[in-house]
């Protein structure tokens, strides 16, 4: 079922949750362990994160040599694992990095022959030691002009020679920055470039994660008043650890709302620190869902722990 037909069937907000494919030197148990923690709150979609491949320079045989590897698992082979296990719809993210127009165009081919409906389509970070993106030959620069190819594929226009009797129709997920993406002049500037790859086919947004609710309805009024109709469905990450407080601020560049400092800094101890963060978590999970927001989605991060324990306590405080 494709998100937003998911969205419109919901008669109750919904869970969904974000995993990133194991390192290729561990199992998939790990994953399975992560939604066997959650599946008894009947998440409805599995987002699968992809890693850009890593380039490096070695030796091989006396020369020096561009060599490219992926540390990570396969994102379509972690896909097809959770949907053949669990029966739950997954949603592949599908990037610009380390990809030309021909192997974006190829991936979708997969994801069609394996019965994926959905997509999240982000540019993706710039590779390991590069300072700015930077796109491939003949690849995309932006998510925008990503979302265009995948919709292009709608109206039956393909790269190949080749092409399907029928057009391939995925739904289309972007993501949304309720602080501004960190390269944005302004958040007006981010929330334009949004507009922008919603007119480009977008069918909903997730947010980046964010913990302040006031923040996030600033931003989503200023969508809505950009003409952004789409779903919004806001992207959260449960914080139970004091060090996540200011680990979190810096490498995703966000505000933490007072009420959530005062609360980790009063914690004497990491069990008090853990609820803490579950409770701030659940009350502004009930926040939002209160709002209005057709759902919450969670990036586990690899712990299900967590987000277990936040819906839980969301469960009996709604």
């Amino acid at each position: 079922m494709k998100v937003t037909d998911l969205i419109k069937s919901q008669k109750e907000p919904f869970y969904s949750l974000e995993i990133t494919p194991p390192l290729k030197i561990k199992s998939i148990e790990q994953i399975f362990h992560v939604i066997d923690r959650i599946k008894r709150y009947n998440p409805r979609f599995i987002n699968i994160t992809y890693h850009q491949q890593a380039v490096s320079m070695e030796e091989i045989d006396g020369i020096p040599t561009k060599v490219i590897y992926q540390k990570h698992a396969s994102t379509v082979g972690v896909c097809s694992a959770i949907k053949y296990k669990y029966n739950i719809e997954v949603v592949p993210h599908l990037i610009c990095g380390g990809f030309n127009r021909m192997d974006t165009e190829d991936a979708l081919f997969d994801l069609m022959f394996l019965g994926i409906e959905n997509v999240l389509a982000l540019r993706g970070d710039p590779r390991k030691g590069q300072e700015h993106f930077i796109p491939e030959q003949f690849g995309h620069a932006n998510a925008g002009e990503l979302v265009s190819q995948i919709k292009a594929m709608k109206e039956s226009h393909y790269l190949h020679a080749l092409c399907p009797d029928e057009p391939i129709d995925f739904c289309t997920g972007v993501a949304g920055y309720p602080e501004k993406h960190h390269t944005a002049i302004s958040l007006e500037e981010d929330v334009a470039w949004l507009k922008e790859k919603v007119d480009a086919g977008a069918d909903y947004i997730v947010t980046q994660m964010f913990f302040d609710f006031d923040r996030f309805v600033k931003w989503e009024k200023m969508c809505r008043k950009a003409g952004i109709t789409i779903p919004i469905i806001p992207g959260l990450k449960p914080i139970t650890k004091k060090k996540q407080v200011r680990r979190f601020a810096q490498n995703f560049h966000l505000n933490m709302p007072d009420d959530l400092i005062i609360a980790m800094d009063k914690a004497e101890n990491s069990l008090e620190a853990h609820d803490a963060g579950i409770n701030f978590m659940a009350n502004l999970c009930k926040k939002l869902l209160d709002y209005g927001s057709p759902g919450i989605h969670f990036f586990t991060m690899g712990n299900g722990e967590d987000v277990a324990d936040v819906m839980e306590k969301l469960e009996k405080i709604r």
